[in-house]
């Protein structure tokens, strides 16, 4: 296991990765190449570089003194060097070859073009309609069952490969019934992003995927406007993997077509 760690002021303590300049920021599209570390050596970390300064790699072989001289190299943890590998990656297919898909909106009936990226649920799974409104209750945001169970309607952002676009599962989760009060007294409180991240188990059924029932995962609160953002636990659960991996264009129409009930 890695020992060393860097600060990062999005992730917190993470393993460092170094990159080409140009991949640094919110570079997109740039390709990306890269070097995975040596699984002896505990210390190494990946690098990587964009299709630009991979021609001085060709040029000289390899990453040397001479070839290092004629680029810059920046210092990022592990994390946003894996933001910034979906990115730069160069898919076969752009989110712009589906511009021109049409489809209808299961809300407003109304005809779209091009890519569907919002796809969410009315209700925790585990709601009915049925149950006792003295002992549960459910609107756009948070829901109560029996008084026992709490959740909260947040978003799970998937990153979509060659660009800074993401695919929006809005899904349900569960918290404690002490998160859940303090999320709901703090709703319009602008301060609630200071908040740390609420365990919750995902509570919706996403059916394009194995089960996806009490997946781990952590809730973080953005502004009073915004939902909260759902971050998955790091397992191998293909919505885990393309959480931290990224999926395609191609995979973003792929599940337009199973969602979209009236395509046209």
């Amino acid at each position: 296991m890695r020992r060393n760690t860097i600060g990062c002021a999005i992730h917190g303590e993470a393993a460092p990765a170094f990159v080409c300049s140009h991949l640094a920021g919110h570079s997109v599209g740039l390709g990306f190449n890269w070097s995975e570390p040596d699984e002896d050596d505990e210390d190494q970390s990946p690098s990587g570089w964009c299709d630009n300064c991979d021609l001085i790699f060709e040029a000289h072989g390899e990453w040397n003194e001479e070839s290092e001289k004629l680029i810059q190299i920046k210092l990022l943890c592990i994390r946003c060097f894996e933001q910034a590998r979906i990115r730069n990656t160069r898919p076969s297919e752009t989110l712009d070859d589906l511009a021109d898909l049409k489809w209808k909106c299961g809300a407003c009936d109304e005809v779209h073009s091009g890519p569907a990226l919002d796809f969410g649920f009315d209700h925790p799974y585990q709601w009915e309609d049925d149950l006792d409104p003295q002992t549960s209750f459910l609107n756009p945001d948070y829901c109560v069952i029996k008084n026992e169970y709490f959740f909260v309607r947040g978003v799970i952002k998937l990153p979509i490969i060659g660009t800074d676009e993401t695919f929006r599962w809005g899904v349900w989760g569960s918290l404690s019934k002490e998160n859940f009060e303090l999320m709901m007294k703090m709703d319009d409180d602008p301060d609630r992003v200071n908040l740390p991240p609420m365990f919750s188990w995902l509570s919706s059924r996403i059916p394009d995927y194995p089960d996806t029932l009490s997946l781990k995962m952590h809730g973080r609160l953005e502004g009073p406007e915004g939902r909260p953002v759902f971050e998955l636990e790091r397992t191998g659960h293909p919505l885990s993997l393309e959480y931290y991996q990224g999926i395609s264009p191609t995979r973003v129409n792929e599940l337009m077509i199973t969602r979209l009930a009236k395509n046209v």
